[in-house]
């Protein structure tokens, strides 16, 4: 599980995501990271953009060892009374309660498709896909890094930007894009990124990431659908896993709930929203509004010089920019 990497591995601190989230109730427990997975702690964001322009914010988070999170994930979830199939991928429904997998049909009461921004469990139900993919490429650099995370913007990532999180000994690097600010391949983008700060990274592990806000239903019947597959990304900085996680209990809860004859399965669909849906909302319009000035490197300097250190740290925590929405 967890490999290969698609991912940053950051993870914002519980206090971090009251000021983003505030109306979430999903904390608690939820984030008890084990100290062994935790990387490093960083305690502060910075933005880079065109000629030399460069903000600092505030901000704490953690760089987490994403494969041994997810193996931890596992864990919890088997001691809760989850059974792991390995090696298995679902292909299809059979029926109201019967899917098709690799390994063979399986019987469900309730189906989660939690399988990715491409997700096979989406498409086989008809419900709404992403409007925008972003594509992403990530790989860990050997080195020091401080305990900053670092974002460029501009044309080292044309739609998106590059990364630097660091870790113990290394650091996650990348960077992500969409493709109609660019005419040149992903790998190019990335090697001129590792080139430009003299990094020599790992294997290059690909993804996408959904850029443009949640889809519209994420629920079908006795199935719905958490994290990725759903679109629930902020999409000013690409942040996933705290989103999924919340997601992903919200939904365990309302199975529960419907198990036990207290609940409908809708129910999943209105409290997440309930908890989240603003603040994805309010990102995905200035991701929106970001684009006009993503066209080139003078926009984006313009852009980020009017916005200065408020405007991009309200961005970056999904709050209204300007409260012009």
């Amino acid at each position: 599980m967890g490999y290969p990497v698609q991912c940053g591995e950051f993870l914002p601190t519980t206090d971090e995501l009251r000021r983003i989230l505030p109306r979430s109730e999903a904390y608690g427990d939820l984030f008890d990271i084990e100290g062994s997975l935790i990387e490093r702690e960083t305690d502060s964001i910075e933005l880079f953009g065109p000629a030399g322009i460069h903000y600092r914010m505030e901000f704490r988070g953690l760089t987490l060892d994403r494969r041994g999170f997810d193996k931890s994930l596992w864990r919890r979830a088997e001691k809760a009374g989850a059974g792991l199939m390995l090696d298995t991928e679902f292909k299809g429904m059979i029926s109201r309660n019967r899917a098709n997998t690799s390994t063979g049909e399986v019987e469900f009461k309730f189906l989660v498709g939690a399988d990715g921004p491409l997700s096979r469990v989406r498409k086989t139900l008809g419900l709404p896909e992403p409007k925008q993919l972003s594509q992403a490429v990530s790989a860990q650099a050997k080195g020091t890094f401080g305990s900053s995370v670092k974002m460029y913007f501009g044309n080292i990532a044309p739609g998106g930007y590059a990364w630097i999180i660091p870790k113990k000994t290394s650091a996650n690097v990348g960077l992500g894009i969409q493709k109609e600010f660019c005419d040149a391949p992903l790998s190019v983008l990335m090697q001129r990124f590792l080139s430009g700060f003299e990094l020599e990274a790992s294997e290059l592990a690909y993804g996408q990431i959904p850029i443009s806000g949640p889809i519209e239903r994420t629920v079908s019947g006795n199935c719905v659908l958490v994290g990725d597959a759903a679109g629930q990304v902020m999409s000013t900085n690409g942040g996933g896993i705290p989103i999924a996680m919340i997601c992903g209990r919200i939904a365990g809860r309302t199975i529960t709930n419907c198990l036990r004859g207290s609940g409908e399965v809708s129910d999943y669909e209105r409290e997440w929203k309930r908890q989240i849906l603003t603040p994805l909302r309010n990102s995905a319009r200035t991701k929106a509004l970001a684009d006009a000035f993503f066209k080139n490197d003078r926009r984006l300097k313009l852009a980020m010089r009017l916005l200065g250190l408020r405007g991009l740290e309200r961005a970056i925590l999904c709050k209204r920019v300007f409260y012009l929405f």
